[in-house]
């Protein structure tokens, strides 16, 4: 009898504390379904990025502004972590974690250039349009002018025809030799030449020799502001101790064209005084100017 009672009791309140469970499990379900309807009417965000870009889009900052104060504020190896959704964004944009590709892609939009995105809006935009003769300008900045844009330009030296103009008046310090050295009074020694050395006065012009575009103009210790024309077929001029350059990069010169002016000789050339560096080079190798010249 006692057997029974105890059965029937332990019965009846196994039935009773699975109700209050499966309650309990209902009622926890409908508070966290509610809590994120909520959320997303109101607009939550569901992560630490989100967060700071609504913040900084209600600061009326743009997307790169953010970008860039949480870079100086985080650590420099990984800025982004949700344990929550096991994500966690590094500092070069990768992401790793279940849904680290979103991430990715999310933090490529924010770090678009800022010149491409429509102030405000966050809409890309097409790029400017660029300007004609960009491309050769771009081009002889970096060397490559090829030869479809010289002979576009009607750019194209013919040794058994062609000849080269005086580049500027003067007359010959020290001629080319790449056969055997020769002396150099400023150094004091001895060495092959792959140029001719031009005395001329400080002031006087340095005219293109021949039809060419403007490939590279900088400034070499040895030579000062020097000056390289592409005049086609693998051949070069390269014009040296140079001032005041009047033409630039990419601009084609036609020959007798001014391209600068003599300059104060550098150091390396103080005894031969002012003077004007002139080389011809094809495909690289040195030729002897006076081959060519009038």
């Amino acid at each position: 009898m006692e057997k029974k009672f105890l059965k029937d009791f332990w019965n009846k309140r196994s039935g009773w504390t699975f109700g209050l469970c499966l309650m309990g499990v209902l009622v926890i379900g409908s508070i966290v379904a509610v809590d994120k309807i909520q959320q997303e009417e109101k607009g939550e965000p569901e992560t630490v990025m989100e967060q700071a870009y609504l913040e900084g889009e209600n600061d009326g900052l743009d997307p790169e502004a953010v970008n860039d104060t949480l870079l100086s504020e985080l650590d420099e190896e990984t800025f982004v972590t949700d344990e929550e959704n096991d994500i966690t964004v590094s500092a070069d944009g990768t992401a790793s974690g279940e849904s680290g590709s979103m991430i990715s892609e999310e933090a490529d939009v924010y770090n678009t250039d800022a010149e491409n995105v429509s102030a405000g809006s966050g809409e890309i935009t097409e790029s400017s349009e660029k300007n004609p003769g960009d491309d050769i300008a771009e081009a002889a900045s970096a060397n490559v002018i090829s030869e479809s844009d010289l002979l576009a330009a009607n750019v194209a030296f013919d040794t058994e025809a062609s000849t080269l103009l005086w580049p500027a008046a003067g007359t010959i310090l020290i001629d080319y030799s790449m056969d055997g050295s020769v002396y150099f009074p400023t150094l004091n020694q001895y060495k092959y030449n792959p140029a001719l050395i031009i005395g001329s006065d400080t002031g006087n012009q340095v005219v293109a020799s021949a039809r060419g575009i403007v490939e590279n103009i900088q400034t070499n210790e040895e030579t000062g502001l020097t000056m390289t024309v592409n005049i086609g077929n693998g051949y070069r001029l390269t014009y040296g101790q140079l001032k005041e350059a009047a033409v630039q990069e990419g601009e084609l010169v036609e020959a007798g064209e001014v391209l600068a002016y003599i300059s104060e000789p550098t150091r390396y050339y103080i005894k031969e005084g002012s003077n004007l560096f002139f080389e011809m080079t094809r495909d690289g190798e040195p030729v002897d100017p006076v081959l060519y010249l009038e």
